[in-house]
């Protein structure tokens, strides 16, 4: 494995292991009962599987490729659609995306009406998804992140070889201003934000305006340590996102607005020597994220 293709997979790396993000239950306003959570589409002819309503006044909704493009011709934002929600006479008004009414029905079941720019008016059922069970941690975690820096280590068998940090999150600068020139062929889209959310979802923000959507859930609760995943049906398509992993992450006690992240892995290399064959060799990478509320 070359330097370059090293870094550009520690980095996609850091899109799983950083996606612990936080569960804040704000009050979102006076306006009426606010039925945040994650409404499930099971029915295969709606252009939508699923929407998410998040305490901090977001929005997530999946679509349907099978019924809007096709696989092969998939873009981050041909799946999923992400941006902030307001709740106006009874109605959730999704900004660049449409108008949502939900109906409960009880039996963690709904009624979901969507009025959207890209097709004609529609009403389905949908399942209330379940939340991660509730520790003291995810009630500091789950909100949304920012990167105020990065810090990144390599050692290869207990030599470390690289140690830095960088402002925000952006592998593709360091990689430019150290001299390679195909740096965003690697890593075009930069990791500006994450999301945790009280329904098991992970998401990660690039700078470019999309989102691409995991999953979260407890591997230890009680000693914090998180696992997320890219389970999604699409991930075929988007190669550069197929990334799993775990962590333990800290929340900084007496500043809820602040997270640190400390993510350590190991993995192993093969080196083919012409008289001793083959042998392995560790590399060890290192990454601490210092995260803040994002206020905007």
């Amino acid at each position: 494995m070359n330097t370059r293709k090293l870094f550009a997979f520690a980095s996609a790396l850091l899109f799983v292991f950083v996606g612990m993000t936080s569960c804040n239950k704000d009050n979102l306003g006076k306006d009426g009962e606010k039925m945040l959570g994650k409404y499930e589409i099971a029915d295969a002819s709606s252009p939508v599987k699923s929407i998410e309503l998040t305490s901090g006044g977001e929005y997530i909704v999946t679509k349907n490729p099978a019924v809007t493009k096709a696989d092969e011709d998939l873009d981050l934002d041909d799946v999923w659609v992400y941006g902030k929600f307001t709740f106006i006479n009874g109605a959730y008004v999704l900004q660049g995306f449409g108008q949502v009414i939900i109906n409960l029905l009880g039996d963690s079941k709904a009624e979901v009406s969507i009025e959207s720019g890209g097709w004609d008016p529609f009403t389905v059922n949908a399942s209330i998804a379940s939340t991660v069970q509730e520790t003291k941690i995810n009630k500091s975690l789950c909100r949304h992140w920012s990167f105020d820096k990065t810090h990144f280590s390599l050692a290869y068998n207990d030599f470390t070889f690289l140690d830095f940090e960088l402002a925000g999150c952006d592998f593709t600068k360091w990689l430019q201003d150290s001299g390679d020139k195909n740096a965003n062929e690697n890593l075009d889209e930069k990791c500006t934000g994450l999301i945790f959310t009280e329904s098991g979802t992970y998401a990660v923000l690039y700078d470019n305006g999309k989102i691409n959507v995991g999953s979260w859930s407890w591997e230890n609760s009680e000693n914090g340590s998180l696992k997320c995943a890219w389970n999604s049906q699409y991930q075929s398509c988007f190669k550069d996102y197929r990334f799993e992993g775990s962590l333990v992450v800290d929340v900084v006690e007496g500043d809820p607005d602040t997270c640190t992240i400390v993510s350590s892995f190991e993995s192993t290399m093969e080196k083919y020597h012409l008289f001793t064959g083959i042998s392995y060799h560790s590399l060890k990478t290192s990454l601490t994220y210092y995260l803040s509320e994002y206020t905007k």
